[in-house]
């Protein structure tokens, strides 16, 4: 019987390995689950920051495009007010040019006025010197004439004194 008791006491220590087992079991399913179930939520967790970090990303990467943009529409209008200012400067070169032309323009419209005036002056002064020169000849011419006049009568004189010497003789 001792043999047999030894049985009968090592089916129930088997039984209390069986029910320790059992329990170390379960308690290695329970720490296996609640791992599993930490796992989860640190799974959620880093899904949940990786979402975060890609929202941020694409937050970020709209911020950079919107300033890029920014920076071209800027850049764009920088050209743009250069171009404004080439074509401002060009006017006002051409304004100036036009101003210095016209200027050019009315300093040669006076010089001409001042010629013409010169010349009409002078034609003036040529006419007078001419009227003066016709003057002097009709005066000449009469100073000629009375004298061939004086002379006819001088000629006429003598031939009379000499018909009259002839005469008286």
């Amino acid at each position: 019987m001792t043999q047999t008791d030894h049985q009968v006491n090592r089916s129930a220590l088997l039984g209390a390995d069986a029910e320790a087992w059992r329990r170390r079991s379960e308690a290695g399913r329970g720490r296996a689950e609640d791992a599993r179930a930490d796992a989860e939520r640190k799974r959620e967790v880093a899904e949940e920051e990786r979402n975060a970090a890609f929202q941020q990303h694409v937050e970020a990467e709209g911020a950079r495009l919107m300033a890029e943009e920014g920076r071209i529409t800027g850049e764009a209008q920088r050209q743009e007010a250069e171009e404004l200012r080439i074509l401002d400067e060009e006017f006002r070169r051409s304004a100036e040019m036009a101003r210095r032309a016209a200027e050019e323009s009315r300093r040669a419209e006076e010089d001409a006025r001042l010629l013409h005036e010169a010349t009409r002056l002078l034609a003036e002064e040529a006419r007078l010197h001419a009227e003066q020169a016709r003057a002097d000849a009709e005066r000449i011419r009469a100073a000629n004439e009375d004298q061939r006049q004086i002379l006819e009568e001088m000629r006429e004189t003598v031939r009379r004194y000499e018909a009259l010497l002839v005469r008286n003789g």
